[in-house]
């Protein structure tokens, strides 16, 4: 008798073994058409929940409420990193490379110290 690689994969799910889901990418035009199918949904029926629009469009939950607050809050839902995101890393960096650089004299004083010695 042989089995098929479905009937396997409703067997491992039917056991509790859960398996990793593939991480979704969706392209901008798509996560704002989704947010404006919503809204209309809304005005349509006030009591839409963003759970349910989630579920129809085959979302996460929590994603497409961040997509949703963000398209409100900027008109856009893209993933930009904000002026402060981007001041960090630039000041991270900044740290990263004194920290090398703080790393190199204290070998080189320690080189000469025992040069000198």
């Amino acid at each position: 008798m042989s089995v098929s690689a479905s009937e396997i994969d409703k067997m491992e799910s039917r056991d509790g073994s859960k398996k990793k889901a593939a991480r979704r990418r969706y392209t901008e035009a798509y996560r704002v058409e989704a947010v404006q199918y919503y809204l209309k949904a809304r005005e349509i029926d006030p009591k839409k929940t963003i759970k349910e629009c989630a579920r129809e469009l085959g979302v996460n939950e929590k994603t497409f409420n961040d997509w949703v607050i963000k398209f409100q809050d900027a008109g856009k839902v893209e993933r930009g990193r904000t002026d402060e995101q981007r001041a960090l890393d630039e000041a991270n960096r900044r740290i990263r490379e004194l920290e090398l650089e703080n790393e190199f004299l204290k070998k080189a004083s320690a080189f000469f110290a025992r040069s000198l010695a």
